[in-house]
C-alpha cells in the first residue's frame, strides 16, 4: 500500500532557511510516507517548497516529493479555494490512482478556508483520506466526525455545476490578472513585455542571460523563470560568480571526493550537481575571471563534470545567467570569451532601472508598505508629499534600494502617516566628489582598489564582514576579493 501525504505549503513551512521546521518535516518526522504532495496556491512559495525538497532528498531519500498547482487569488474565498483543490486533487489521483493508495491529508499548514475545504473534500467522499493534524504539545493526532450530531455530507453532484462555473472563473480571473508574476510587480509597458517574455520562456529548454543595473530584479524574473517552467520540483541553485574564489572553483562547482585535498574531510557536490534537473542561476557572470571561464564553458559544451578526485558524472542543468555589466563589451575588451558569450547569451531579458518605471515606484512603495503593514501589524501610509519626494529620487540601487528606505521610513514614523522628513534619502550629490588623475595615471587594480580594502579592513579592525558593510560590499564578495587582491591576512571572518 503506497502511502501518500497531500498538504498545501504555509508560511510556517518556509523558514527551513532560518533553522525552523514547520509542520510538514514535523509530520514527516513521526510518520513515513513514500510521496509528499505539497500543494501551493501562490507561486511565491516554490522557492520555500524547493528548500523542503532539497531537505528531504537527504534525511529521506525514499520520499518522493512532488509539487501540485491549486492556485487562487484569494487563499480564504471558498468559491475560489475549493475548485482549485478539486483541480488539485484530480490531478494527483490521475498520476497516483485510487488502489492500493492510502491519502493522509494535513490540515495544519494553510488557511482555515482550506481546512474546511479538506474536511468537505474527505467527508464528502471525493477523495478517500485520513485527516490529521501536528502539533509541538501533542504531536500528530487524528481528526474523525464520530459524533452522532454531526452531520454527513451527501449528494455532492448536486454541487458540480457550481464547482465547475467557480472554476471556470477562477482560470478567468487567473487569466485576467496575470497570476504567477506577482513577484514581478509594475504596470510600466517594460515590465509587462518581461512577463510576457517570462511566459513564452518557460516553455523551452533555453539558456536566458538576464541585464541589468544592481537591484532591478534580476533573481526574481530567474525564479520566475524556473518555477513556472517544467523543471519547477527541481532545485533551484543560486551562484554568485563574484565570490567564487579561483582555487576553489572546480570544488565549488564540481564538486570534490573525500580526501581529495587538504581540507576535504567529507564528500562535497558541487552547484551543478545540486541543481541536475533544475536550474543554475549564475549571477555577475561578467565577474567570472577568465580561467574558470574555460572550464564553465567545457562543462557547458559536454554536459559532464568531474567533482576534484572522482569520475566524470553527467548532468542535466538549464542555465541562467545574469550581470550589470556590458557583456558584450567585455567580450570587444577580451575580458570575457566570445565562445562562452554565445553560450549563455542565446536569449536576453533587458530590466531598465527603477528611475526610468515612473509610477511603478509609487506602486512598489505600497506594496512593501502592505508587506511590513501585515509584519509589524501596524497601519501606515505615505503623504502625497513623500510620494513626490519618491518619484523625484534617482534610486541607484533601484528596487532593492527602495524597499530599504521604505522599511527605513517604516520604522522611523512615530505617526500613522509617513512624511516627506520620515524619508532617509541620500544626498545624490554626495557621490560628486573632486578626483584628479594624475598625468602619469594610476594603477586602479594593482593599488587604488587594493588600498581601499585594506583600509576598510584597518578601519573595521581586521573584521571583513564590518569591512564590507563600509564598502557597500557583501561579506562573501569582499573576501573572495580580498584574497584576489591581497595576501588574505589579518581577515576576521566573524559575521
Amino acid at each position: 500500500m503506497k502511502k501518500i501525504l497531500l498538504t498545501f505549503i504555509g508560511n510556517n513551512d518556509c523558514l527551513l532557511s532560518q533553522g525552523k521546521e514547520g509542520a510538514i518535516l514535523s509530520i514527516l518526522q513521526l510518520r513515513e510516507f513514500d510521496a509528499l504532495y505539497i500543494l501551493y496556491n501562490d507561486t511565491h512559495y516554490l522557492q520555500h517548497a524547493s528548500e523542503i525538497l532539497l531537505y528531504c532528498r537527504h534525511k529521506y531519500p525514499q520520499l518522493t516529493v512532488r509539487y501540485q498547482e491549486a492556485e487562487s487569488i484569494n487563499p480564504i474565498d471558498y468559491n475560489i479555494v475549493y475548485p482549485a483543490m478539486i483541480r488539485a486533487i484530480t490531478e494527483i489521483q490521475k498520476e497516483e490512482g485510487i488502489k492500493d493508495v492510502e491519502y493522509t491529508i494535513s490540515l495544519t499548514s494553510g488557511t482555515p478556508t482550506m481546512h474546511s475545504c479538506w474536511v468537505l473534500i474527505a467527508q464528502g467522499g471525493i477523495i478517500p483520506a485520513r485527516l490529521i493534524q501536528v502539533s509541538r504539545e501533542q504531536g500528530i493526532s487524528e481528526i474523525d466526525f464520530k459524533l452522532d450530531d454531526f452531520p454527513k455530507l451527501e449528494n455532492t453532484k448536486a454541487i458540480k455545476i457550481q464547482l465547475t462555473q467557480s472554476s471556470r472563473e477562477n482560470k478567468l480571473l487567473k487569466q485576467q490578472l496575470n497570476l504567477g508574476c506577482d513577484e514581478l510587480l509594475g504596470e510600466h509597458e517594460s515590465i509587462s513585455q518581461v512577463k510576457q517574455q517570462i511566459a513564452n520562456l518557460v516553455k523551452y529548454e533555453i539558456p536566458v542571460f538576464i541585464s541589468g543595473e544592481s537591484g532591478t530584479g534580476k533573481e526574481v524574473v530567474a525564479k520566475l523563470l524556473h518555477y513556472h517552467s517544467p523543471r519547477k520540483e527541481q532545485p533551484f541553485i543560486a551562484v554568485n560568480c563574484g565570490s567564487i574564489s579561483p582555487s576553489l572553483f572546480e570544488s565549488e562547482f564540481f564538486g570534490h571526493k573525500k580526501g581529495s585535498f587538504t581540507g576535504a574531510i567529507a564528500d562535497h557536490e558541487g552547484y551543478f550537481s545540486q541543481a541536475n534537473g533544475g536550474t543554475l542561476f549564475l549571477d555577475e557572470i561578467g565577474d567570472l575571471p577568465l580561467p574558470m571561464q574555460v572550464k564553465l564553458l567545457r562543462v557547458l559544451e559536454s554536459g559532464s563534470i568531474m567533482p576534484v578526485g572522482g569520475k566524470a558524472k553527467t548532468v542535466k542543468v538549464n542555465i541562467i545567467s545574469a550581470s550589470n555589466k556590458d557583456l558584450k563589451a567585455l567580450v570587444q575588451k577580451e575580458e570575457f570569451r566570445e565562445d562562452l558569450f554565445y553560450r549563455l547569451v542565446q536569449y536576453e531579458i533587458d530590466l531598465i532601472p527603477l528611475r526610468a518605471r515612473g509610477t511603478d515606484i509609487i506602486l512598489l512603495v505600497r506594496h512593501f508598505l502592505k508587506s511590513y503593514a501585515a509584519q509589524y501589524r501596524t497601519d501606515k501610509r505615505f503623504s502625497p508629499a513623500a510620494e513626490k519626494k519618491l518619484l523625484n529620487f534617482s534610486f541607484p540601487g533601484n528596487v532593492r534600494q527602495l524597499q530599504n528606505l521604505v522599511k527605513l521610513a517604516f520604522i522611523n514614523s512615530m505617526e500613522s502617516v509617513i512624511q516627506a522628513d520620515d524619508l532617509m534619502l541620500p544626498s545624490e550629490t554626495d557621490n560628486n566628489c573632486s578626483i584628479e588623475i594624475p598625468t602619469e595615471g594610476i594603477d586602479l587594480d594593482n593599488v587604488i582598489i587594493p588600498a581601499y580594502y585594506n583600509a576598510a579592513l584597518k578601519k573595521a579592525k581586521g573584521n571583513a564582514a564590518e569591512a564590507a558593510r563600509l564598502l557597500g560590499l557583501k561579506p562573501h564578495t569582499f573576501r573572495a576579493r580580498i584574497r584576489n587582491n591581497t595576501n588574505g591576512n589579518n581577515i576576521d571572518e566573524r559575521e
